[in-house]
């Protein structure tokens, strides 16, 4: 380990995954509980799961909307000989809990991750896929109050005025754009 590294360890990575469904023009977020702030639902990447199948999966779970992920980009095709999976439309490195890495390192034993209230797994980092997806059985949604404050669809001059943050204005969009493209 050279100098550099035993000051400043990496951060400790979560990896993340989440969905932007996009109805007539417009994109559901949702109002992220311990954030404060909206953005496309998803969370955590399970052990031995993709991560378009977490997409779905959280989106299920916090909209109750079932959806699949799809690619915007190439048209995917069978092969007996290997799996595709969709493309993400977005994928980032962001800070979730500077505050745990700043007391992981100052720690007696860096290599151990340090946890508080709101992030109990240690995230300092998040690695996260979003992904464009479509509906599988109607737009009917539920929210989870456990994980969300609210449930809206957004057209992206709306955007604006919400209260997030720049990255998530521009997944929204950009979710906004690929749909769009994807009908014609």
């Amino acid at each position: 380990m050279n100098e550099i590294t035993a000051l400043n360890p990496k951060p400790k990575l979560c990896f993340t995954a989440g969905g932007m469904l996009v109805h007539e023009g417009k994109v559901m977020l949702v109002k992220h509980k311990k954030l404060g702030i909206w953005l496309g639902p998803g969370g955590h990447i399970d052990e031995d799961e993709y991560p378009h199948q977490a997409a779905e999966r959280e989106f299920w779970e916090e909209t109750g909307i079932k959806v699949r992920a799809i690619d915007p980009f190439t048209k995917v095709h069978e092969s007996p000989e290997s799996e595709y999976f969709p493309s993400p439309v977005v994928s980032n490195l962001h800070w979730v809990c500077r505050e745990n890495y700043d007391q992981r390192v100052a720690s007696d034993d860096p290599s151990k991750r340090a946890t508080n209230e709101i992030w109990q797994r240690g995230c300092e980092q998040h690695m996260g896929f979003m992904y464009l997806v479509e509906a599988v059985d109607g737009l009917e949604f539920k929210q989870n109050t456990e994980e969300t404050d609210g449930i809206g669809w957004f057209s992206a001059d709306e955007l604006d005025d919400l209260e997030t943050i720049d990255d998530i204005r521009y997944e929204a969009r950009r979710a906004i754009e690929l749909a769009i493209a994807t009908q014609t």
